[in-house]
């Protein structure tokens, strides 16, 4: 009984710890802060108009098999193999109006250099509007993880998109699998 009691006890201390380090800042802080940005982002011109300084870009990509790769079309994926066709996609939205920006320079560049560039068009069967680009894999290029980046360059600005930097989800390329 006291075994059971005492566990008990430490659990409870543990959790109590957990929340009171993992408490901090809520909705409202955040708000706020955000509200501070958006005022220190903005200028006024000699005109007295506002502007903003810097635009609120979000790139987001994925990778995903193309639909040359047998039983795995258009699957969003991060390990491919050798010889194996992928496709990397890429959306780009102002963050304030959150419409899709259609006129961005938008690139992949890979760790070793190289660097494809996107083209805008329609995926899928609802035609959605993303920036894209295909990479056949040669037979020879290293296996391991493979970093990569999607740059947008809208109004002569760059954003950049990385993956998170997780061995389990990083692009990664794996010798053919037999049969």
């Amino acid at each position: 009984m006291f075994r059971q009691n005492f566990f008990l006890l430490v659990v409870l201390l543990l959790v109590s710890m957990l929340i009171v380090a993992c408490g901090g800042e809520t909705a409202e802080d955040v708000t706020s802060e955000e509200e501070v940005t958006t005022e220190e982002s903005e200028e006024t011109t000699e005109e007295g108009v506002e502007e903003a300084t810097s635009g609120n870009v979000v790139v987001h990509a994925d990778t995903i098999n193309s639909s040359q790769v047998e039983d795995a079309v258009c699957v969003v994926n991060s390990r491919f193999e050798q010889g194996w066709r992928m496709v990397f996609r890429a959306s780009v939205t102002d963050f304030d109006t959150d419409e899709f920006i259609e006129d961005a320079d938008v690139k992949v560049v890979l760790e070793n250099g190289e660097e494809f560039e996107m083209e805008l068009g329609e995926h899928g069967e609802e035609g959605t509007l993303l920036y894209s680009v295909g990479w056949t894999i040669p037979e020879d290029f290293p296996t391991g993880s493979l970093d990569y980046k999607v740059v947008a360059t809208v109004d002569g600005e760059e954003y950049v998109y990385e993956p998170f930097d997780v061995e389990l989800s990083k692009l990664t390329i794996i010798e053919p699998t037999e049969g």
